[in-house]
């Protein structure tokens, strides 16, 4: 399976604000953002110490992800990593490309970190599996009233 990255640029802003929305709905989540939203948070992200990784398969754009290093708050010598964003392509899931994805962040961009940190939503049972699968534990529960 011949995964790369590709580091996200400017060019790429539709395409990633497309594959956002399609988390979005994956995920059941109430962000109500458009994709003209979607791209102008995504050009925010470049402007604001985020890193954008395009997941490749040979020259198709299969996925992305959307994190950023962290010092750990208790050892200031552990740097860490926080991913805010991980989508696979609907037309690629269950195939293996999802875990192979992470084993390459982790093998290339993410080798020198201790922790890498993910939020799932609740409503969003799949991801909670696949991040189970890719190794991923519970750390603590985020719980929210709304008024």
């Amino acid at each position: 399976m011949s995964l790369r990255l590709q580091s996200a640029r400017n060019e790429d802003l539709q395409i990633l604000a497309e594959m956002n929305k399609q988390l979005i709905e994956d995920e059941k989540s109430s962000n109500p953002m458009g994709i003209n939203e979607l791209e102008k948070r995504m050009s925010e992200f470049f402007e604001n110490a985020w890193e954008i990784d395009l997941i490749m398969k040979e020259e198709k754009k299969i996925g992305y992800t959307l994190y950023q290093y962290q010092e750990d708050s208790i050892n200031w010598t552990e740097k860490g990593v926080y991913i805010r964003q991980y989508f696979i392509r609907r037309e690629y899931r269950k195939m293996g490309y999802g875990i192979a994805g992470i084993d390459l962040l982790r093998n290339t961009r993410f080798k020198d970190v201790k922790r890498i940190e993910i939020d799932v939503l609740e409503t969003n049972p799949e991801g909670k599996r696949f991040w189970d699968r890719a190794g991923f534990k519970p750390y603590y529960a985020n719980m929210r009233l709304e008024n």
